[in-house]
């Protein structure tokens, strides 16, 4: 029989929560002013990957400072039953072939609609192309787009995560040990 610490517990838990939610809300900031946006994301343990053009006033604000927060949380009507993640990190965009099929692989995985529009991003990259096609022709219907969009893969590796869980008690936070 195993038995199972109280930190593989908590992170077992952040996992599983970081894989059935689908947007976070990213926080930057310039000039002292802060910047907070919805995005999607797809998780590779606890490094988040996520799709967004790089003129956004978030990426922009990235490329100078690369300190970001992050929450992932639903919307809930009862305060006692609020859950979440607050997470501060270092985000960065994605240029290396190599991560860049692990972040398309992993935002397949969870978003297969997304194939078609990665695939005319990642043209320069064939690893990457041969890994959509995959994807591609599985897809029940397959969207004619001739034109790339602009986004880019960036991703998010966090220094500390938080865990949220107003079940257990009114404002209950824990630390993930990572």
């Amino acid at each position: 029989m195993s038995h199972k610490s109280n930190s593989e517990r908590l992170k077992e838990t952040v996992l599983a929560y970081l894989k059935a939610h689908n947007t976070m809300t990213i926080a930057t900031s310039r000039d002292n002013v802060p910047w907070a946006a919805a995005i999607f994301y797809a998780n590779d343990g606890f490094t988040l990957y996520y799709l967004s053009d790089p003129d956004t006033r978030h990426s922009a604000d990235i490329a100078k400072v690369s300190t970001v927060a992050v929450t992932i949380n639903e919307d809930y009507d009862d305060y006692r039953k609020v859950k979440g993640i607050q997470m501060e990190g270092k985000a960065e965009l994605v240029s290396q072939e190599a991560e860049l099929a692990q972040a398309t692989k992993v935002y397949v995985n969870k978003y297969p609609y997304a194939a078609p529009y990665l695939k005319l991003m990642m043209t320069p990259f064939p690893r990457v192309i041969s890994l959509l096609e995959k994807f591609v022709h599985k897809l029940p219907g397959v969207p004619d787009f001739t034109t790339p969009f602009p986004a880019q893969f960036y991703k998010i590796v966090p220094t500390k995560v938080y865990w949220i869980d107003n079940e257990k008690s009114f404002g209950e936070r824990q630390e993930v040990v990572l």
